[in-house]
């Protein structure tokens, strides 16, 4: 019984290390190439559909198509805006810096940070006057996140 098992084994190894991978690698690269040109094709075809239902499109409802695409930018203008406003509510209770917060996407991840952040660094719940969040000026330099983070690590970790 042992000796079946054994030379199974043996066997599935066998048949691993004698498979041509080059060739499957090749084989795979053809399929790949093959449905990348169908992908091509499709996407000239969506476009040239695309165009022909904007051409047909009365001035009424290109104009609702407008509409729309500003609420929708309006919608993510106010999403994001409050995002910060969570952020600065939660920086400006636990201590934690802003600019970490603003990494999260949602103010449950926020308060969980904010939580977790304070109890690994013993920070107090109110910002102190030396540390602590930095206020965002109008006249600020303005910065990426990158480079906001990178200004906090060389503060904290002096």
């Amino acid at each position: 019984m042992a000796d079946e098992t054994t030379t199974t084994a043996q066997e599935v190894e066998a048949d691993q290390t004698e498979k041509d991978w080059k060739a499957e690698y090749e084989k795979m690269r053809d399929h790949m190439r093959d449905w990348e040109k169908k992908a091509k094709a499709n996407q000239g075809a969506a476009d040239e559909l695309e165009k022909l239902k904007s051409e047909q499109m009365t001035e009424q409802e290109k104009a609702i198509a407008r509409a729309e695409a500003a609420e929708n930018e309006l919608a993510a203008i106010k999403a994001e805006q409050a995002r910060t406003d969570a952020a600065m509510r939660i920086a400006n209770s636990t201590g934690v810096p802003l600019e970490m917060l603003l990494f999260c996407t949602d103010e449950e991840a926020m308060t969980d940070f904010a939580k977790t952040y304070a109890k690994e660094t013993h920070v107090s719940s109110a910002p102190s006057a030396l540390g602590g969040s930095r206020i965002i000026r109008g006249n600020d330099k303005p910065m990426d996140n990158g480079q906001i983070f990178a200004e906090y690590a060389q503060e904290f970790f002096k």
